[in-house]
Formats: C-alpha cells, sequence, structure tokens
C-alpha cells in the first residue's frame, strides 16, 4: 500500500512539474495588450536605423458636375543618421474630364540643423528649406508609435495572424484622432501631397479616424498600417456644408528591409535644377 502511495505521489509530482512548465511557457508570459504590442513597437523602432516602405493612395471625391479620383504608388526610404529620405512614385489624377499622370520624386535631408526638401513633379524641381523638423512622412520620427502609445486601450488585437510579404503578423485596430495620424503620417501625406483640397486642413485633427496596424511577430516591428479616411472625410465636408460625397479615401503603408538602406543623398543635379 505504501509504495503505491508513493508511485501516485511520483506521478503527481510529475505532473505537477509539467503544469508549471506549461505556465511559465505560455500562460505566465506577459499578456499581449494593444498597450504593450504598442510600446513593443515603439521600442524597437527606436532603434532602427532605416527602413523602406510603399504607399499607396487612393481617393474619389465626388460633386455635382464631376468625380475626382487621385491614386498614388509611392516607394520611400528613410534614414536616420544622417536623417535624410527619399520618395519616388506616380500619381494618376483624372478631374473634370481630364487625366494627369506624373512622376513625383522628393529628396529630404538636413542642411545647416533645418530641413531641406527637394520635390519634383516631371522633373521639375523646387527647394523649400523649413526649421520644423518634425512630422514628416519620409524621415524616421524616433516618437513614432510612443506618442501612441496612450491612445490604444480601445483598440482590439485580431485573434489570428495575418500574412504581409510573406511573414506571420499580429493584427491591431481601433480608431484615432486625425491629431495622432498627422503625427504618424504627416500632414502632406493625409491630403494627398497637395493633390486634395480639404475644406479645412486645421479640422482634420479633430475627426475620428478607424486604423489597422499590421506587427510582424518575429521582429515586432510595423508591417502594414491601413487607414480608412471614406465616413471620416464625409463628415468634414458635411461639417463645412459642402456637396462633395467621398466614396473613397485610404492609405496603405508596408514597411519592409529594415536596416538594409544605403546612405541618402541628394545628386548634384538635383541641387542645380532647384536652384
Amino acid at each position: 500500500m505504501v509504495r503505491e502511495w508513493k508511485s501516485v505521489w511520483k506521478r503527481a509530482g510529475c505532473l505537477a512539474l509539467l503544469l508549471l512548465s506549461m505556465c511559465v511557457l505560455t500562460a505566465c508570459k506577459e499578456k499581449l495588450t494593444p498597450h504593450t504590442l504598442m510600446e513593443s513597437m515603439s521600442q524597437n523602432m527606436s532603434g532602427i536605423t532605416s527602413f523602406a516602405n510603399k504607399v499607396k493612395l487612393d481617393i474619389e471625391l465626388e460633386d455635382v458636375l464631376y468625380t475626382t479620383s487621385v491614386s498614388m504608388d509611392i516607394s520611400l526610404e528613410s534614414t536616420s543618421d544622417p536623417k535624410a529620405g527619399h520618395a519616388l512614385g506616380r500619381a494618376h489624377v483624372k478631374m473634370r474630364g481630364a487625366e494627369l499622370e506624373s512622376v513625383l520624386e522628393v529628396y529630404q535631408v538636413m542642411e545647416g540643423g533645418r530641413r531641406a526638401t527637394y520635390s519634383s513633379l516631371d522633373n521639375n524641381w523646387s527647394k523649400e528649406v523649413s526649421e520644423q523638423t518634425k512630422g514628416s512622412v519620409i524621415t524616421i520620427d524616433d516618437s513614432l508609435f510612443a506618442k501612441m502609445s496612450d491612445s490604444v486601450d480601445d483598440f482590439h488585437i485580431a485573434e489570428g495572424t495575418v500574412d504581409v510579404n510573406g511573414q506571420e503578423c499580429y493584427q491591431m485596430y481601433g480608431e484615432v484622432t486625425g491629431e495622432n495620424l498627422q503625427g504618424l503620417l504627416g500632414g502632406q501625406m493625409l491630403n494627398a501631397y497637395g493633390l486634395v483640397k480639404l475644406p479645412d486642413e486645421n479640422a482634420v485633427s479633430e475627426l475620428v479616424i478607424p486604423i489597422t496596424f499590421n506587427i510582424y511577430k518575429e521582429k515586432m516591428l510595423p508591417a502594414r498600417i491601413v487607414v480608412d479616411m471614406s465616413e471620416a472625410m464625409n463628415g468634414l465636408y458635411d461639417q463645412f456644408e459642402k456637396t462633395t460625397n467621398v466614396n473613397s479615401y485610404s492609405i496603405k503603408l508596408d514597411f519592409d528591409k529594415y536596416g538594409e538602406v544605403e546612405e541618402i543623398r541628394v545628386p548634384e543635379e538635383v541641387k542645380a535644377a532647384a536652384g
């Protein structure tokens, strides 16, 4: 009888040890929440020296007499030391029966402590210098996601993972203010780099906008950001008593090539052409 009880207790001890190990490996890990997910992205982004991403904008605005549509596909590269960015892509615009397709290119670098932006539309270059060094859409902002970590408590994490660029990703979705979105993407991107005239650009900061983050599971870095501003923009036009109907207003960014971008320099011929 004693031997039998010893055998039972031995098996029970092994079971308890197994359960304890499972707890350590699974249940006892820090629970994944929107806040911890955003913090992980923020911490990992702060150590990133460069990345590349692709931006796709699709906008359609319908008025009484005509429809305006803007589609853009842009490839961007960004480095943090030196702080610089390069964007190259195409814009297709349909307005009042006319169609226009143009090549866009932008270099953004620091010159004498100020931000210099070289912009080109169909190889017609111009230069703009600004004292402001934050809010650019093509250079790294170390606080890219840190500023949003306190505003994601109402976000949700999807039960399953998704595939982005052939890699497994978490998916997190919720709503952000226009102000947070401007800080994340930059105001230029929200108005399609000046191709869309909003009724009041300052009022955009007060909007509430749906956003979806896909995060690389292994790297804990952003893989994709999808923003659907259609409903929010409809409300903005209604607020200012405009007849414009916003059929679509979406932005998608795909991130890849972390730490692989070479130093970005403005070509001498671009500097000369910009004057």
